[in-house]
């Protein structure tokens, strides 16, 4: 090789050496909406929901943090509190103050009643920090400050730029909520341009944008943000789903899931060689909801599950979903210790451990309170218990004599259960069980069979007449690995 070559083959490997070393790969994001309406307004235990989210580790593995729908003061604050240390940079919650950000654009109105409950943490130096209050708004979201928040992040030697918003959700005060939305995409678009942001620096858009993935209206979202859909979404389904978050069941039970949140990267600037989209079935512990006399339980931190975005996969992506798919708890038997027999419902649908002739049912559908397809049953977990195939709307009762038959469309209204030695985590196939009740103003007592089989209740403590034996199937989990892209 002639030294002329020699030079042109130095000069493309150091060439090549540079660009290896300046490549800076994306944070990794994380959306999440947390649910945190006005506690004056509305009750759905925000403060300690928020305190649960400072304790998950849910975070350890994002380097950013979007957070919307946190309009509730005291639990926006103890969020940011809370998680500081772990991420030291962080914006006020758009639109509940001028002070704290490097500019306010839009529509800024000091008598709007709600903020935009927006905020970004990071654990990268936040360089620049503004606001924007979009101009338009319908239904509920005319009583608040909804906008975006625009943040300029340094990683390393590179600046990454990120839109984090809750645009208009869907409203019957709104006649037609898409065209507020695509007004508001409009103004994101406008707003990114206006920032004359280098085009080797990285867009990124992130937050609930109440859009449907494959609706009609997915397509006009892309193509007003002039982003693409991301090359792979490796985990759950949808981001707000009724049949398995309680909290959205609790609001929208009848409703189907949808996707709704996304973290988008705008084409107009670099581009990541791969884009993840990760939605988290995460699931927190036992939080306390208001219900009728007594409190129900729900196991979530908001009626949204967040969702992550990265550029390739590693060691600390998460690769399998954290809630069953199988139903595990809709056909169990229980069987009662003392008689091995199983309980099962008669012909009258009376429930009773008897030696019967074709009985309506020999297994049960064990469920909470919400959602209807239990994914985990704690230890004093309010309980439903159903007949299964034609008779899957009778539910466990009692009548006025205290003995327990299945009743149409209406379940016990305080029965629970427990495990012999209550532990943390689901009850699974083979624990040993007590179920309890009461009357609305009686005092708890436990089941057991009588002489004759017939399912009664009896003054507690518990004794070992009323000890069961669940019978259910293993809980299996959905394996997102195959959707997963390695560097």
């Amino acid at each position: 090789m002639d030294i002329k070559h020699l030079i042109l083959a130095a000069t493309i490997l150091t060439s090549s050496m540079i660009n290896a070393e300046e490549y800076t790969a994306p944070p990794k994001i994380m959306s999440y909406n947390v649910y945190m309406l006005s506690s004056t307004l509305f009750h759905t235990s925000q403060t300690k929901r928020a305190e649960l989210l400072t304790q998950s580790n849910i975070f350890d593995i994002t380097d950013i943090v979007s957070f919307n729908e946190a309009f509730d003061n005291e639990s926006s604050q103890i969020i940011s509190d809370g998680l500081k240390e772990r991420f030291p940079y962080y914006t006020p919650v758009l639109g509940r103050e001028i002070d704290g950000w490097d500019n306010t654009d839009g529509n800024w109105d000091p008598f709007t009643p709600e903020d935009g409950g927006v905020f970004v943490m990071s654990r990268y130096p936040i360089k620049y920090k503004a606001q924007y209050i979009f101009s338009n708004a319908c239904g509920a979201d005319d009583l608040s400050q909804k906008g975006f928040v625009y943040v300029k992040i340094k990683k390393g030697n590179k600046l990454f730029h990120i839109i984090a918003t809750h645009v208009q959700a869907d409203d019957p005060g709104c006649s037609n909520p898409a065209d507020i939305r695509a007004q508001q995409f409009e103004e994101i678009t406008r707003y990114i341009a206006q920032q004359n942001i280098p085009n080797n620096e990285m867009v990124i858009i992130a937050g609930d944008l109440n859009v449907a993935k494959n609706s009609n209206e997915f397509d006009s979202m892309l193509l007003a943000l002039n982003s693409s859909e991301p090359d792979s979404f490796a985990g759950a389904d949808y981001s707000w789903d009724p049949a398995a978050n309680a909290l959205a069941y609790d609001s929208y039970p009848n409703l189907d899931g949808l996707l709704l949140d996304y973290i988008l990267i705008e084409n107009n600037h670099l581009q990541p060689e791969f884009w993840h989209n990760q939605i988290l079935d995460v699931i927190s512990p036992k939080v306390e909801i208001s219900g009728t006399l007594d409190k129900y339980y729900a196991y979530e931190y908001s009626d949204h599950f967040p969702v992550t975005a990265f550029e390739y996969a590693d060691s600390t992506t998460l690769t399998q979903s954290f809630r069953p798919n199988n139903t595990p708890y809709n056909n169990i038997k229980i069987e009662h210790v003392d008689t091995s027999s199983y309980i099962k419902a008669d012909t009258d649908k009376w429930i009773t451990t008897a030696d019967i002739n074709n009985p309506l049912s020999i297994e049960f559908k064990l469920d909470t309170w919400i959602p209807k397809d239990a994914f985990c049953v704690h230890d004093d977990d309010y309980i439903q218990l159903s007949l299964t195939g034609d008779y899957s709307n009778y539910f466990w009762n009692w009548d006025l004599w205290g003995y327990y038959y299945a009743r149409e469309n209406n379940a016990a209204d305080y029965l629970k259960i427990r495990r012999k030695n209550p532990q943390s985590g689901c009850i699974k196939d083979g624990d040993e069980i007590y179920m309890y009740d009461h009357s609305e103003l009686g005092p708890d007592e436990y089941l057991l069979p009588d002489g004759l089989g017939w399912m009664i209740s009896a003054t507690m403590p518990f004794k070992n007449d009323g000890l069961f034996i669940i019978k259910m199937p293993e809980a299996t989990y959905t394996d997102w690995s195959h959707e997963l892209h390695y560097r």
